[in-house]
This record gives C-alpha cells, sequence and structure tokens, in this order.
C-alpha cells in the first residue's frame, strides 16, 4: 500500500490549478500559508510541512464551492489526490473557528465535529482567520469584523479567543 503524502508548496500549487482554484483564492492561500509559516516559525514540535501543506489546500474546495460546503468539497478532491489523512483533516476543519456537531446539523453539514484540537489544526484555522482575502489582518479588525456579523457572545468570537490564547501560549513556552 502506498503511503499517503505531505506535498510540498510548489505541488501544492500545482494541485490547486489542476482543479481550477480561482487566482484570488490561490493568492488568500499564500497569505495564509505565510502567516502560518509565522507561527511554526515560534513553534516547537510542529509539523510545518504539513501545516504549510495544509495552509496552500485549506480552500482548494473553492475550486468548486463557495459557501461553507467548500470545506467538505475540498476533502473530496484531497482523498482522490491520495494525500495525508492528517492533512485533509486540517482542510475539513479550517472553517470559521471550528463547528461542532450541533452547528454542523443546523448547516447541514455532514454529521461531525469540525473543531480545530491538534496544533496543526488551529495554526491553520487562526492563520485563514487572519487573511483577509490576499491581506493579513489584525486580530482586532477580525475580532470587529465577527463581533458585527454573528454578535459579541457567539461560539465564533470565543473560538476566535480560544484560537489566539492557544498560539500565544504555546509560543511563550518556546520562548
Amino acid at each position: 500500500m502506498k503511503a499517503h503524502k505531505i506535498p510540498t508548496k510548489e505541488k501544492c500549487l500545482a494541485i490547486l490549478r489542476k482543479y481550477n482554484t480561482p487566482a484570488q483564492v490561490i493568492d488568500h492561500c499564500l497569505t495564509v500559508t505565510k502567516i502560518a509559516e509565522r507561527f511554526c516559525a515560534q513553534i516547537d514540535n510542529v509539523n510545518t510541512k504539513l501545516v504549510i501543506a495544509a495552509s496552500m489546500l485549506h480552500d482548494i474546495g473553492r475550486s468548486k464551492e463557495h459557501s461553507i460546503f467548500h470545506a467538505i468539497e475540498g476533502v473530496k478532491i484531497l482523498e482522490g489526490e491520495n494525500l495525508d489523512q492528517l492533512l485533509i483533516l486540517i482542510v475539513k476543519k479550517h472553517i470559521g473557528t471550528g463547528i461542532t456537531e450541533t452547528e454542523a446539523t443546523k448547516l447541514g453539514l455532514p454529521l461531525d465535529d469540525y473543531i480545530p484540537k491538534t496544533t496543526e489544526e488551529i495554526i491553520v484555522s487562526y492563520s485563514d482567520n487572519l487573511a483577509c482575502g490576499s491581506r493579513e489582518c489584525s486580530f482586532d479588525e477580525v475580532l470587529n469584523n465577527f463581533i458585527s456579523k454573528f454578535g459579541e457572545d457567539s461560539h465564533v468570537v470565543r473560538g476566535f479567543f480560544r484560537q489566539k490564547e492557544f498560539i500565544e501560549k504555546i509560543i511563550m513556552k518556546n520562548i
């Protein structure tokens, strides 16, 4: 049985192009990757190769679907590419700041837990949230956007704070 693989950044770019991913989505993926690489450089014991590949491919599903279902489409595409299961899980869980089984049901997503839990999953999801298109946004800018969109007490806002605290805590451990 062939081992599942984690592609290089260049191979990820080729995969994005193979599925006709829109140029602005590719630019966004490159921005997310740049942010994620910066976090990885400050964190010990993180699978940087996995984070880079997942950051590059997290929105490949947008080649077919622009709703929240793009994560599910991305999973299907990457399973067809025979890529590493950990990479595929990151793509599945990168949406928002995480979606519980209950929320998934309300949204019409397949019943599952879409909450990022591993360091790599959280880095990609948080980096994605900090990328406004192909521009990097500040935490406060994204927070204000989330508050106006979902409300101050929403699970999205709480999840965003959790992601920030998680990343800051593991960075501080490495200083």
